[in-house]
């Protein structure tokens, strides 16, 4: 209910920061998501936020067109295993899961990541997200993919855990304030890792940069 009462003040400041500007775009609960590939030993990616900026063309990517305009609320980091550019069937995670990244030292060298790196976010030269620690973000559930629990059989298999998630929730950090990012704006999202991390031996690891918010339709800089 709090959350639910979050959202709501925030949609209604959104609505009323138009209108004082004269505007009334129309304005719905959306979410943008962010991929780029691990490059072994890359400790700086730049995440690609506007349509036609994303030189992979991942499929489940959600971009900004230029004409509109996006009130941030939420922001996640996760990582997923992809078999090829053009899979989407596939889990994000918001932990080093072991029995998934399960390239030599690759959970591991997720654990800077999640533990010790931050984010940057500058808009039209402004810098609006200065060293935010993705330890914030970092979810580790109780039950977990491959984990053996509850008892041992002799000679059976014992039960095995699926991470358990909710995606109400998990993975996701309230942004006080609001990230205010519009299509026609410079825009630079920058994770900074304290090392490299280690690229998948088949198919791609990727990282996430996933915002939850509002979308104004057509209220871009472009339509003033």
């Amino acid at each position: 209910m709090d959350k639910e009462l979050g959202l709501r003040q925030a949609y209604a400041t959104i609505k009323n920061a138009y209108k004082a500007k004269q505007r009334n775009p129309v304005t719905t609960a959306s979410d943008l998501r962010s991929l780029v590939p691990v490059v072994t030993g890359k400790t700086q990616y730049t995440f690609p936020i506007i349509v036609g900026d994303d030189a992979n063309n991942y499929p489940e990517a959600i971009l900004l067109n230029r004409a509109d305009a996006f009130t941030a609320v939420e922001i996640g980091i996760f990582i997923g295993a992809k078999s090829s550019t053009a899979d989407t069937a596939y889990d994000w995670y918001s932990y080093p899961n072991a029995t998934i990244f399960t390239a030599s030292g690759a959970a591991v060298a997720f654990k800077t990541l999640f533990n010790n790196s931050f984010l940057n976010a500058t808009i039209n030269n402004v810098q609006y997200l200065q060293n935010f620690s993705i330890s914030r973000i970092r979810k580790a559930p109780v039950v977990q993919t491959g984990l053996t629990y509850g008892y041992t059989t002799s000679g059976a298999t014992a039960p095995n855990g699926t991470d358990s998630f909710n995606g109400q929730t998990d993975g996701f950090y309230p942004l006080v304030p609001t990230l205010q990012i519009s299509g026609t704006s410079k825009l630079d999202f920058n994770l900074n890792l304290s090392a490299g991390l280690t690229q998948a031996s088949s198919g791609s690891y990727v990282i996430c940069l996933a915002v939850r918010g509002f979308l104004s339709l057509g209220a871009s800089n472009l339509n003033k």
